[in-house]
């Protein structure tokens, strides 16, 4: 398990080449998979253009420097097409206030904790509003949406706090196999329960309701170049609709006013 902090600043180097290529400079994150997918580099000359690093082809995250096989596994921010997305997208996480899914700001992210061979989030560091010292983390079992703006999470995140994230994953207690097959009855109400109780589908209705009748900030195009949604449309249930369907929702609900 590593922090933002255990890669920021640190000189990347490649191992072929024995040489210092750059910086790392931010974490370029994917909202939908909630995983790092790039890390973005700075050279000696602060104002010439960024380079990106694949977390894919990061070989290790040591004390004093990020390794990486070769030289040509970093490429200039302009021609890595998924890194310039999520550059647009711009969902840094870090410094993002959380907000629960019943609409209740605890605090902001203060650190990121993922898997160093991986790049998956495993949790945030919650702050809450006006203190200097960490709360705790919240598990990313916990984590709804990462937004451009606010990290979403369940209701119950503020006290589902932990210190150590590799604790909690190790202690998490098997489920026993239940005694007896439930009946079709006792299934169909089983499944209607989980169905109230289930937050990510009352945050997804809450975020419709606060969605219509915002505008959209920026013009929505899909994959094959067609428009979802123009700057400046008002967003209806069908804008919704047409959104999810050329998969674009998650962008939608980025650009709004």
């Amino acid at each position: 398990m590593k922090k933002s902090k255990d890669v920021l600043n640190l000189p990347v180097m490649a191992i072929t080449e024995g040489d210092l290529i750059g910086k790392a400079h931010s974490l370029l994150i994917n909202p939908n998979n909630g995983t790092i997918d790039y890390l973005l580099l700075e050279g000696e000359k602060w104002y010439l253009e960024k380079y990106t690093l694949a977390f894919s082809d990061v070989s290790a995250i040591g004390h004093n420097a990020v390794t990486t096989e070769k030289k040509a596994n970093i490429q200039l921010v302009s021609q890595v097409e998924n890194a310039v997305k999520l550059l647009e997208s711009h969902v840094p996480v870090l410094g993002s206030r959380i907000m629960t899914s019943d609409g209740l700001l605890i605090g902001k992210v203060t650190e990121i904790f993922f898997d160093e061979h991986t790049g998956e989030i495993k949790g945030c560091e919650l702050t809450a509003e006006g203190e200097s010292e960490p709360a705790g983390i919240i598990p990313v079992a916990k984590i709804i949406t990462y937004g451009q703006k606010y990290l979403i999470v369940n209701e119950d995140a503020n006290i589902a706090l932990t210190s150590d994230l590799q604790e909690q994953e190790d202690t998490t207690p098997v489920q026993p196999t239940p005694a007896k097959v439930q009946t079709a009855t006792e299934n169909q109400t089983a499944d209607k329960d989980d169905e109230t109780e289930d937050p990510l589908k009352i945050f997804g209705e809450k975020q419709r309701e606060y969605l219509i009748g915002k505008k959209v900030s920026k013009t929505i195009i899909d994959s094959n170049g067609n428009i979802v949604a123009a700057e400046g449309t008002v967003i209806t249930e069908e804008v919704i609709e047409q959104a999810m369907r050329v998969d674009k929702y998650v962008e939608l609900t980025m650009f709004v006013k």
